[in-house]
């Protein structure tokens, strides 16, 4: 058999994900009971819709306790706007974020975590037609547009 401790801790943390198991399955089935209600009133409505026609909508990401709302999208332009019209990967405006927030640029996990929040809002501001890309993959990098698409939209960033 194994050493008493270790299946001592195999137990516990078997235990402990069989229950956010159990946890996730009672929520989910809540969920698909307000859902068969939805349906229900939303045929009352419009009796020939099929509501499972709806495409789902994906969760909104959790909020980061290190920026303030609109905080990351103001960074990401500001680095751009000093750039002056060089290209700037992502991992550097997450790194400058690092150091400003006093924060080790080596932890992997929180530099992984800023990386990933600042393309999600570069992607977001390119599809406003504030920032372009450059390129695909990891060697994708951002700059201003020489031209904005939408002068309304540039306005409000300013």
């Amino acid at each position: 058999m194994g050493e008493p401790h270790v299946v001592s801790a195999l137990r516990e943390k078997r235990a402990e994900i069989s229950g956010v198991i159990v946890e996730l399955e009672r929520r989910i089935a809540l969920h698909r009971a307000g859902l068969v209600h939805l349906d229900a009133t939303l045929r009352l409505f419009i009796p020939d819709l099929e509501p499972e026609s709806i495409p789902p909508k994906k969760p909104p990401a959790a909020r980061s306790h290190y920026f303030a709302t609109g905080e990351l999208a103001r960074r990401c332009l500001d680095a751009l706007r000093v750039a002056e019209g060089r290209v700037v990967a992502a991992e550097e405006i997450a790194v400058a974020a690092l150091r400003d927030k006093g924060l080790d640029p080596e932890d992997r996990k929180t530099r992984s975590d800023f990386i990933q929040r600042v393309l999600n809002t570069l992607t977001t501001l390119k599809g406003k037609g504030t920032v372009e890309k450059v390129g695909h993959g990891l060697g994708a990098r951002w700059r201003l547009p020489a031209e904005p698409a939408d002068h309304a939209a540039w306005a409000r960033c300013q």
